[in-house]
């Protein structure tokens, strides 16, 4: 077809027959939308109501528990403070005891030998504290002799004090590393620290080189 279709417009009346929706004014179509979207948050503030009392309920509580919170802290750590200086206090006390002991002691003999011997009459009479005192002032007279060391050992031994003993014993060890009457001594010693392995293993050379099972033998 060489003829162009023409444009036209509708009648107003064709297109109320029609239905035709009506242009609408942006501006104005806009502005009622933004109100309607505004009008979706608007809010009367002066219709919400406080319930300042529950507010007030609620901070106290908080206020209870963070000060009972205080109080107790504050209660634990002096009693803390107050364990730990009875603690120190005590400790004092003992170490002041072991000097006293060990100065009366000092007073009941004079040499090594003499010492060692004494610690044995104490252990006897079941005074651990002065025969452990006449013990350690056998080894510090004469800090060479191997059977004031193995003295020490069996008095340590003998009162439960396994490491201070083991300590003892391995220095006897150090002044006569083939005598197997220490290493049967430390072996029992082992067997207290619960330690099987070295304590087979201080036996058997104790085995090698002879003991004697009864202590002090």
């Amino acid at each position: 077809m060489s003829d162009k279709i023409k444009s036209y417009k509708l009648s107003p009346q064709l297109k109320a027959e029609l239905n035709f929706p009506r242009k609408r004014d942006s501006a104005g179509l806009n502005g009622s939308s933004m109100f309607s979207q505004k009008s979706k948050f608007k809010f009367d503030f002066g219709k919400i109501k406080i319930n300042w009392r529950a507010i007030g309920s609620i901070v106290g509580i908080f206020v209870l528990i963070i000060g009972g919170y205080i109080s107790v802290k504050k209660i634990y750590d002096y009693s803390s403070a107050k364990n730990e200086q009875a603690r120190v206090v005590q400790l004092q006390n003992y170490q002041q005891h072991v000097k006293d002991v060990s100065k009366e002691v000092a007073t009941q003999a004079t040499d090594a030998y003499s010492f060692a011997t004494l610690s044995q009459k104490y252990i006897k009479e079941k005074d651990a504290e002065r025969a452990e005192a006449a013990a350690n002032l056998a080894v510090q007279k004469d800090p060479k002799w191997r059977d004031g060391f193995i003295n020490q050992g069996q008095i340590l031994l003998s009162v439960n004090k396994f490491d201070e003993a083991k300590t003892a014993f391995e220095n006897a060890l150090k002044i006569d590393p083939i005598y197997g009457q220490t290493h049967y001594l430390l072996s029992l010693t082992y067997q207290e620290l619960n330690n099987n392995e070295l304590a087979k293993a201080e036996f058997a050379k104790a085995k090698q080189f002879g003991f004697e099972t009864e202590i002090g033998g």
